[in-house]
């Protein structure tokens, strides 16, 4: 398997990968902004206790990660992506016929949320990074761009809500994570060492006339390989966590409370809905161009200024009051949100390889989920008290800017082999 359809295989994998984070985004990540209003209707609940279930799911996501990710070094992407795949689909239909809050809950998290960490996220962007180095930006901005092609399902679940009411639009959209991620599961492969390849399609050792006994390893012996007990005990991995945790706590929370504010100042659930799809799809230009960026500069100085363009979208949506101030906000926050989406992952591993990534990022996003387990949460606290999000879009300004600043000084850690 070099190629197929004359193109590296690894390619393949990062399109499918895009494709899958797509839905993954689509009916999870973004969408479940749209489900977040008539859900607190349904259940007469306040915004901050609905917003715990996202909370506690991202930290459940982020206990899972180590789990995750190791699950996924040691059985490969294909199977569990075919495994999480099936659970997410099915704890969608779920969803449809929970009637109570506490129901809603334990179907969130036992389910959907163990669904889409375990069988979406972790493999869908392990695999990418085990098939390029050199070419591992443009191969992220690939597969991540799935984040921002999510958006496009936002405005459909918005309208189908609307039309068929949320419990048939819950049914929708399991049978959408079946159909496409099961079938592209088959896709996946977990490192192009196995099939006789390097990394980013340069030579196969059969083909390579000059491989000596440890050929494969002196072509790309300039790799970070750090195991997970390595990677703990540089300064590097714990100021990263940190960093991106701050850098979290906006991403998070206005996932999640952007279509709920926009309506609060008179916007249509529909309009809101597509406002939030565009700042997915328009997030595309941020993750390819940044990614490509970081294969020319220092990803570290990329990452932070992605990190302040957040800190700026935080602060201009913190002053919108009607609909043309977001032709401001949207492509100054998406382009910030999604460049640091694929550095986040390429910075992972330009600093501690791909002998153990999966487990190494699992066990950083365990770190880092403070970030996403407070901001929703955070912010719904902060509307129920003020009926303002004005204070908590503040904080996650001053919050994105210290990442930005802190993120200059954080060099990659003594490069370790073997």
């Amino acid at each position: 398997m070099k190629t197929f359809n004359d193109v590296f295989y690894g390619w393949w994998i990062a399109i499918a990968a895009m494709t899958v984070l797509s839905v993954g985004a689509g009916v999870y990540w973004q969408g479940f902004g749209v489900f977040f209003l008539p859900l607190a209707h349904e259940f007469s609940t306040s915004r901050a206790a609905l917003s715990g279930v996202v909370s506690i799911s991202q930290l459940e996501g982020g206990l899972l990660g180590p789990v995750g990710g190791y699950l996924v070094d040691r059985y490969g992407p294909r199977k569990m992506m075919l495994i999480g795949g099936s659970f997410m689909g099915l704890g969608f239909l779920l969803l449809s016929q929970v009637q109570s809050l506490m129901m809603f809950y334990v179907v969130f998290l036992l389910v959907i949320s163990v669904g889409m960490s375990i069988g979406i996220r972790v493999p869908a962007l392990v695999a990418p990074v085990n098939w390029f180095i050199k070419k591992r930006g443009r191969a992220l901005g690939i597969a991540t761009s799935g984040g921002g092609l999510g958006g496009v399902f936002v405005p459909f679940l918005g309208w189908l809500i609307v039309a068929v009411g949320w419990r048939t639009t819950a049914v929708i959209a399991g049978l959408m994570v079946w159909v496409v991620a099961l079938p592209l599961a088959f896709f996946m492969r977990t490192r192009p060492e196995d099939y006789g390849l390097l990394p980013d399609g340069e030579r196969s050792v059969s083909q390579n006339v000059e491989t000596s006994e440890n050929g494969l390893e002196d072509t790309i012996s300039g790799e970070a390989e750090y195991t997970l007990m390595q990677a703990l005990k540089t300064p590097a991995f714990w100021f990263l966590a940190i960093v991106l945790g701050l850098r979290q706590l906006a991403i998070g929370a206005i996932a999640l409370h952007q279509v709920p504010f926009l309506v609060g100042i008179g916007i249509r659930t529909e309009i809101a809905a597509t406002v939030l799809g565009m700042t997915g799809v328009i997030s595309i230009l941020g993750r390819f161009g940044f990614g490509w960026l970081a294969e020319k500069i220092s990803t570290r100085y990329v990452m932070a200024i992605t990190m302040g363009l957040v800190a700026l979208g935080s602060f201009v949506l913190a002053n919108v009051g009607t609909w043309w101030h977001l032709f401001f906000f949207v492509p100054i926050y998406a382009v910030g949100w999604g460049g640091g989406a694929t550095l986040m992952f390429a910075l992972r591993a330009e600093y501690f390889g791909r002998k153990a990534f999966g487990t190494i990022s699992g066990a950083m996003d365990a770190i880092q989920m403070f970030g996403l387990v407070l901001g929703p949460v955070f912010a719904g606290l902060v509307y129920d008290l003020t009926e303002s999000y004005y204070p908590a879009f503040i904080t996650f300004a001053i919050s994105a800017a210290l990442a930005a600043l802190t993120m200059v000084f954080i060099r990659p850690p003594e490069r370790r082999n073997g």
